[in-house]
């Protein structure tokens, strides 16, 4: 995992810090959590376009459709 230095202001740490609390969850869960929910959609984009990348960089990666579907037969269903 990656490093972040965050700079916040002594109000929005504190504040954070009591909601970490409250939550039982550390700071850092937290704001990766916020992170994650405001940014999702365009976080997946940018993450499908990386894997749209590799795959062309190294197409012995990929699979058909058909090979995808033939890997998941047999594999039922919960």
């Amino acid at each position: 995992m990656a490093r972040l230095t965050l700079s916040l202001s002594e109000d929005l740490h504190e504040d954070l810090r009591e909601l970490a609390r409250q939550k039982d969850a550390s700071m850092s869960a937290l704001l990766r959590y916020a992170l994650d929910k405001t940014f999702e959609d365009e976080l997946d984009v940018i993450a499908g376009n990386r894997a749209l990348e590799e795959a062309r960089r190294d197409p012995s990666s990929t699979m058909s459709l058909r090979e995808y579907v033939a890997s998941r037969k047999g594999k039922g269903r919960g």
